[in-house]
């Protein structure tokens, strides 16, 4: 039934992409097929009664409320409420303004109104509010006013009593709908918010671990130049001193080159990931030559027991950052009160995984 009334009111092979604008869709043309029964009602109850002279303008509140579905399936939301509304509105002042107030039809002036405000977004705030007080100044007028545009139908009590209950029955479900329109949306919005909220706690942390690992990368290469310095302080052999420039110039070609791959890891969540033939032992190599001459690193003994043809299927780039990390680490946190300093870089593999272990002297 749901899909019915969907495939109806905006089309089968129709998509609203979002969920907000979808509702108000969806409640507007609910609007549109109540308001088809409730002038049907009406055209029945005159024409028990004998009044003839309402045909025409009923069949023009029809013809209208009708094209209001048709600009829906023609994905025309917004000028669909904009032929629904005013119809609604004006077609309620001429019925109010020209029959027994018991019969309680200005009720629908509240559904009326308060749709306005359900089925408009908050960017077009000004045209519910204007449609709010146009539904507001015609049942006014309606009610203080004796002047009416079709002759005046006396209805039978019995008559009038059946119009209470057909137009509170109606009346008071659809302001419910809208009511509750208004409800949900500001509650998905809430939700929305909340669900921001803690992406936005997460890129923090990502962000703040981010720093925490590139910060190791950035400072390693300097310290390792900071350490070539302190060494070609106490040279004045000029084949050697060229042998140390030749080494801070690969140090800081390999920070430069560093600081543009993490730009692109910061866009990780953006980028796709780069599968390629990754040779671990070759990177390992780049990695503690771009290490080993920092003040921490002068006494390491550094073992590499990767075979030479390990080719990994992987992301270069991520698997640099990681494994310059735990390189890193193990460089500024192995055991300095030992005699023996070493890190050792070695792999695993087992019929379901393979595993990088970088290990120290702790």
């Amino acid at each position: 039934m749901k899909k019915a009334v969907r495939d109806l009111i905006i089309g089968e092979d129709v998509y609203i992409e979002s969920r907000n604008e979808y509702r108000q869709v969806m409640l507007s043309g609910q609007y549109a097929f109540l308001a088809l029964l409730v002038i049907a009602f009406y055209v029945g109850m005159d024409v028990s009664e004998g009044f003839s002279g309402t045909n025409i303008i009923y069949s023009i509140a029809f013809v209208l409320v009708f094209f209001s579905l048709v600009l829906h399936r023609q994905e025309l939301h917004c000028i669909a409420n904009y032929f629904l509304f005013p119809t609604l509105n004006i077609l309620l002042y001429i019925i109010v303004s020209s029959e027994s107030k018991s019969t309680g039809a200005f009720l629908f002036f509240i559904p009326v109104s308060l749709g306005s405000f359900a089925v408009f977004n908050y960017s077009q705030r000004k045209i519910a509010i204007a449609f709010a007080l146009f539904s507001f100044i015609l049942f006014a007028s309606s009610m203080l006013s004796d002047i009416s545009l079709i002759p005046y139908r006396n209805y039978s009590d019995h008559t009038i009593q059946v119009s209470q209950l057909i137009n509170f029955s109606v009346g008071f479900p659809v302001s419910a709908m809208a009511v509750y329109l208004l409800i949900s949306l500001n509650h998905h919005t809430a939700t929305q918010l909340i669900q921001s909220n803690k992406q936005l706690e997460k890129l923090n942390e990502e962000l703040d671990r981010f720093v925490y690992s590139t910060s190791h990368d950035l400072r390693a290469p300097l310290l390792s130049v900071l350490g070539l310095l302190k060494l070609a302080e106490d040279k004045v052999d000029e084949n050697e001193m060229g042998h140390y420039h030749r080494m801070m110039q690969t140090r800081l070609s390999s920070l430069d080159k560093f600081i543009r791959d993490i730009t692109d890891y910061s866009r990780n969540n953006r980028l796709q990931i780069v599968n390629e033939n990754v040779n671990i032992s070759s990177l390992t190599d780049e990695i503690w030559e771009s290490l080993r001459y920092s003040s921490d690193a002068q006494e390491i003994e550094f073992v590499n027991e990767l075979p030479q043809d390990l080719l990994v299927m992987n992301d270069g780039t991520r698997l640099r950052v990681v494994l310059s990390n735990l390189i890193t680490n193990a460089i500024r946190y192995h055991d300095h009160r030992k005699e023996k300093k070493y890190i050792k870089v070695y792999h695993l593999v087992t019929n379901s995984s393979f595993s990088l272990h970088v290990e120290d002297n702790i």
